[in-house]
């Protein structure tokens, strides 16, 4: 399309009519006159008249065109590929910039970090805009961030908006941005052309959401992330791709530790996994524990592939000990660090509640000697007063009737990981028993087994497909323990996520599991002493005990490390969360925790990566409890070409370019289009020579017909 930058020139195109008036006014009318002498000279006019008036009308041409072309000229036509807008004036302008503010964008090249080089294109895009022009900011991240949500003319509080700009921790998702920005932009009235500038490293992660949905998919049925075909069609898309064209970085992805639950004096099995974007390399790895170098390997990686690393580490104190993996720094230096925590028990404490003649068998059993602290015994009113989170284990021993405050403790204590085990015993009926909630089974009531049936191999029930909590004690080939009932529970009908994993018999339940949130807990048939059955006299005894503390505190320990931006319960990344514990990020500020509703607490999002921490109440110090990473897919640095962007955008009007340089200069041709000042000019000098040279041509000194005349031998004048 043909518009003018100064229309108000083209006022100036009246002036061609100075040539026709000219021409108009040197004819003029004359009196003929004969004049018997210059007969002679008509041939001579009728043969030249008819060149001299082509020659007349040429110049009058030329010299209309030659003050068409300077007009023209100074009115500053451009073509435009768009079509909005006057053809006599500017076209106003809703502007929307798209920043991508993944962590990727931190890599450094030559001319400075991708960001900030995007931020200052981003800026001059601004500054480039005219009084009229509207225009809004939105940063590309996990979600959207409207940084300047409607457009607006105030375009020095954009530019300061812009500067003010950081990355962001995690991802980013380019799709969801740039459909929230088209949406923006229609809710805005006036006829106006609409352009969406989008300034990225090139990175192909960020562009997953175009390539994988369709292009009239609606995103989670909200309009406002679907990108219309009419506005692929219509809307001027730009992009910056100013990332490395061949990206090199190497960074931790994941690490596992193994066991999961340690020990004092284990050790312990670190798998380090590390990502590789560029040509194959060797990789340097180190592990630093609290401050201190662990181990340091060297491993090849493949070309944008993965590889393994596998450390050994003893000699940990019992403690919670913050970890570290390394690869040396690179271009991303914001990866190269991989944190995670290693959590050493030096026992698994033990917390016994009831009488002593129902406990003093299981005391004696998990705590031979007297000086053994990781065993306490306590009367079952005390329960209340004592903060379960330090004991891996409670066994309630004839503890029943509980009161109120002392089974809501309970019941959040294996909500949290925690395992309960429960033996019966005389203090209580078997209804007292269905205060507790969630037990495997509510006891129904106590029956006495005769002598001669009291003797009764213990079965293993075999785990069935999709059984949540589950029991293995590996025995000696051969040997079936046994034992003599006296007295026994019978159970009612098993709870959700319950079963029965040891029967007395065939027919018999001896010891049933269920799986609370988190943690676990048992149910026994009979007691802890040997008033109920020979159990607490057998060999088999110690071991079961054992393995239940086991199993449970392998199910309640808590994953090494978390992925920034999860959100889950706490009591799944918090070992023991009590809603009087404080919990502050790496920043310091205070972790956002929400209570969904019976003292159920969940973790919204986890905004920072870094090791926080937890201050119990009446705690001298804070202890780590979480180390939160970014999400490693970020690493990735494959870059997208423009013509792969183009086919999974489907964008029409799509401009890319790989500096800001380009992205002005395309920006400019795209604004002001191509001018064609330059053209008229030239085309204006070339009339004007054409001019001169017809008109010197005409003036040129001839033979006229005066000069063509003579005087015969007659006396007679005749032309030649």
């Amino acid at each position: 399309m043909l518009v003018f930058a100064n229309p108000a020139f083209l006022w100036a195109l009246t002036a061609a009519a100075i040539p026709l008036m000219l021409h108009m006014f040197q004819r003029r009318r004359t009196v003929v006159t004969p004049f018997p002498t210059l007969r002679f000279l008509k041939a001579a006019q009728k043969r030249s008249s008819s060149r001299v008036r082509f020659e007349n009308f040429l110049l009058w041409l030329l010299r209309t065109l030659l003050l068409l072309m300077i007009g023209f000229a100074f009115a500053l036509p451009v073509l435009r590929s768009t079509t909005g807008g006057s053809w006599l004036s500017r076209t106003r302008r809703d502007v929307a910039i798209v920043i991508d503010a993944s962590y990727s964008m931190n890599y450094e090249l030559d001319r400075g970090k991708i960001f900030a080089i995007c931020k200052d294109a981003a800026v001059s895009i601004v500054n480039g805009l005219f009084a009229g022009d509207r225009v809004c900011v939105y940063v590309a991240a996990d979600t959207p961030i409207p940084v300047i949500e409607k457009p607006t003319t105030e375009h020095a509080t954009v530019v300061q908006a812009i500067q003010a700009l950081a990355c962001q921790h995690g991802s980013s998702k380019l799709d969801e941005a740039v459909a929230l920005a088209l949406h923006t932009l229609e809710q805005q009235d006036g006829r106006r052309e609409r352009e969406v500038y989008i300034l990225t490293d090139g990175q192909a992660l960020a562009w997953q959401g175009f390539r994988d949905a369709p292009p009239e998919a609606a995103a989670r049925g909200d309009d406002r992330a679907r990108i219309t075909r009419e506005q692929r069609d219509k809307v001027s898309f730009f992009a910056l791709l100013a990332g490395a064209l061949q990206p090199d970085n190497a960074c931790p992805t994941d690490v596992k530790v193994s066991p999961a639950l340690m020990l004092a004096g284990q050790t312990a099995r670190l798998n380090v996994r590390v990502g590789r974007t560029g040509a194959a390399k060797h990789v340097t790895v180190a592990v630093d524990i609290a401050g201190q170098e662990r181990g340091r390997r060297s491993i090849s990686t493949d070309a944008d592939t993965e590889a393994t690393v596998d450390f050994v580490l003893s000699g940990l104190e019992p403690g919670t000990h913050v970890a570290t993996v390394t690869t040396p720094q690179d271009a991303l230096p914001e990866d190269d660090t991989f944190q995670f925590l290693i959590r050493v028990r030096k026992q698994l404490p033990v917390l016994i509640a009831g009488p002593q003649d129902a406990t003093r068998y299981l005391k004696a059993a998990l705590a031979p000697g007297a000086a053994d602290e990781s065993v306490k015994q306590a009367e079952a009113a005390e329960i209340a007063q004592i903060d379960l989170r330090d004991y891996q284990a409670l066994f309630l021993c004839d503890a029943f009737p509980l009161d109120g405050q002392t089974v809501l403790r309970v019941e959040e204590y294996a909500k949290n990981g925690g395992v309960v085990v429960v033996f019966p015993g005389y203090r209580a009926e078997a209804g007292a028993y269905t205060e507790l909630k969630i037990l495997p089974a509510f006891p129904a009531s106590t029956v006495d087994i005769p002598v001669e049936l009291a003797a009764r191999p213990l079965k293993r029930i075999p785990n069935q497909e999709g059984q949540v909590v589950t029991f293995s004690l590996p025995l000696p080939p051969g040997t079936v323990p046994t034992v003599a009932l006296k007295r026994v529970m019978t159970l009612g009908e098993l709870q959700e996520g319950s079963a029965v994993l040891v029967t007395a018999g065939d027919d018999q339940p001896f010891m049933a599991g269920r799986a609370v949130g988190r943690g676990r807990v048992f149910l026994f048939t009979v007691g802890a002493n040997r008033d109920w059955s020979t159990f607490p006299l057998t060999a088999f005894f110690l071991p079961v005990v054992h393995q239940l503390i086991r199993q449970g505190a392998g199910a309640s320990v808590q994953p090494p490390h978390l992925t920034l931006g999860a959100h889950l319960p706490v009591n799944e990344a918090v070992p023991n969360y009590r809603d009087d514990d404080a919990i502050s990020m790496p920043s310091g500020l205070p972790l956002a925790i929400k209570d969904n509703g019976n003292r159920t607490f969940f973790i919204d999002t986890l905004p920072e990566p870094g090791i926080y921490t937890r201050a119990k109440a009446g705690a001298a110090e804070p202890e780590p409890v979480l180390a939160v990473n970014t999400d490693r897919f970020e690493s990735r640095l494959t870059p997208a070409g423009s013509d792969e962007l183009a086919e999974w955008t489907g964008f029409k009007k799509w401009l890319t370019a790989s500096d800001p340089e380009e992205l002005l200069r395309l920006i400019d041709e795209h604004r002001n289009g191509r001018s064609l000042a330059e053209i008229f000019l030239w085309l204006a000098l070339l009339f004007a020579l054409l001019e001169w040279w017809i008109a010197n041509r005409a003036l040129r000194a001839q033979t006229g017909a005066t000069e063509k005349m003579k005087v015969d031998l007659a006396g007679k004048v005749v032309t030649s």
